[in-house]
């Protein structure tokens, strides 16, 4: 499809303006997951909503010459991050013709109209935060000649809100999955109570301030404008987490791991220590090996004093024992380096480790080093479970657009959504890219992506031809003709054959 305009909406300075060309402007959709444009939650500031949203209006959908119904019209409405970085990771669009509205972490979407007039559709674009920006547009779809008025197709409802939560309560950051069990309704509006919002029927909300929130849910019914809402004070309680770990040795200077992992050395105070059950090993040279089991409570400080004994030689015909260390990585497939040599890849089992401390860092394209130090006993097993961070500078997105679309997108061999589509998260450099669609020519390219950047790509899919019965006749009767008039031939030349 050649897009001979496209309508852009600006949320804060662009205003409403017209794009002549057929290069399609779009801004940059900063989210990963296979088939859909999401986002890494890492860092999240949850400073604010995103800076500002587009509204991309495709040409050749309802605005087609003549005018023609039913006509399907597609959207992207993709969003900048936060002021902070926090990138936009869910979207919404009320189409404004009494339809359920769309919900979910794509950027883009196609609608059908069944009728004519001036259609009010809200857009919107989140942050993980929860952070909305929302803005309206008005589209209109001119009636095709001799149209009579189509009444909508919509069932009336009489909306009737409800919900419930798990779970109610918890430490910061405490993740809430909240459940819609309202009735006679499609579209919702959540209020969380610490500042939060959602459109989505059953969403899932992490409050981050220990306190005290109230919650309430608005159902609508979008055919008759019905509303009713619903409130739960005081909802949701969100406790401290446990502030501090304090750790001292006599002598001081030891070091200090906590399940296998160092954390400093003595006098030493943590505020990162999770809940629950650890181990905490004090290792100094010359002095015993300090190992106990510590439960780590709610906002109730901890204090660990050790007394390390002198370290008294025993006589002994058995060597120490070589240990392991089984590593597993998010994503799976890092490089694992122990003491800076590469020794295999993640997840894996590595043996015959020397007992002692071992700094192991796992590598992978696309995301932050992963570093620690670890300690390895004797005929013993360390784990770590490591989770690498995506590191966004060095990835960029790709919009693909095709005529017609619909088709399916894979980049190096990995299923990516449907066009038109903005794809995140690709790491710089060369990709391949493959379309496909039923009826039509797979196409495949190469595209280079550079990190930070948005790169376009459009084409029109080739149909594949397919004879009709008629052509598959006339294409045997011409064989047959052929083959006889080889016979005749054949026969006139060599008369013997008579």
């Amino acid at each position: 499809m050649i897009f001979d305009h496209i309508f852009v909406r600006e949320q804060e300075e662009w205003g409403m303006k017209r794009i002549p060309g057929h290069d399609l402007i779009m801004v940059c959709c900063a989210v990963v997951m296979v088939g859909w444009c999401i986002v890494p939650v890492t860092a999240a500031l949850c400073d604010g909503p995103p800076q500002s949203q587009s509204f991309i209006l495709f040409s050749g959908g309802c605005d087609r010459s003549p005018p023609g119904l039913p006509c399907t019209q597609g959207f992207m409405f993709p969003a900048q991050p936060s002021v902070g970085g926090d990138f936009p990771a869910q979207y919404s669009l009320d189409f404004g013709d009494g339809s359920p509205p769309y919900y979910g972490p794509v950027d883009g979407v196609t609608h059908t109209y069944n009728s004519s007039g001036l259609f009010t559709l809200k857009f919107m674009a989140g942050t993980h935060c929860d952070l909305w920006r929302s803005d309206t547009f008005v589209m209109n779809i001119p009636a095709p000649a001799n149209y009579s008025l189509v009444i909508p197709a919509c069932v009336p409802g009489q909306p009737s809100a409800g919900f419930i939560g798990s779970p109610p309560s918890g430490v910061a950051p405490l993740t809430v999955q909240f459940t819609s069990t309202s009735s006679g309704a499609n579209t919702y509006a959540w209020s969380f109570g610490d500042g939060g919002t959602s459109p989505a029927q059953n969403p899932r909300h992490t409050y981050r301030t220990p306190g005290i929130y109230s919650v309430s849910l608005e159902a609508r019914d979008t055919c008759s404008g019905t509303v009713n809402s619903v409130s739960m004070n005081n909802f949701v309680t969100v406790t401290t987490p446990a502030t501090t770990l304090s750790v001292t040795s006599n002598p001081p200077g030891a070091a200090v791991f906590i399940d296998n992992v160092i954390k400093g050395r003595t006098p030493l105070t943590l505020t990162d220590t999770a809940i629950g059950n650890h181990q905490i090993t004090i290792m100094l040279d010359g002095y015993d090996e300090y190992t106990r089991n510590i439960m780590v409570e709610t906002a109730t400080p901890l204090t660990i004093a050790a007394v390390l004994s002198r370290s008294v030689p025993q006589p002994t015909t058995q060597p120490p024992q070589n240990g392991s260390i089984a590593i597993t990585s998010i994503p799976s497939g890092a490089e694992v380096y122990i003491d800076g040599q590469q020794t295999g890849i993640a997840p894996a089992i590595f043996p015959e480790i020397l007992p002692g401390n071992h700094q192991v860092t796992l590598s992978s394209k696309g995301y932050d080093d992963w570093s620690h130090i670890v300690s390895v006993g004797s005929g013993r097993m360390s784990a770590i479970n490591a989770e690498l961070v995506a590191t966004q500078e060095m990835t960029g997105s790709l919009a693909v657009i095709t005529e017609p679309p619909g088709a399916e997108i894979f980049v190096d061999g990995d299923f990516k959504g449907v066009s038109p589509v903005t794809i995140p998260g690709l790491s710089a450099g060369t990709h391949t890219v493959l379309l496909t669609l039923k009826e039509y020519a797979n196409t495949t390219t190469n595209i280079s992506i550079t990190a930070g950047k948005t790169q376009k790509y459009t084409t029109e899919l080739q149909k594949v031809y397919k004879p009709s019965a008629i052509d598959l006749l006339l294409a045997a009767g011409a064989i047959v003709m052929i083959a006889v008039i080889a016979l005749v031939v054949m026969f006139r030349k060599d008369p013997k054959t008579k």
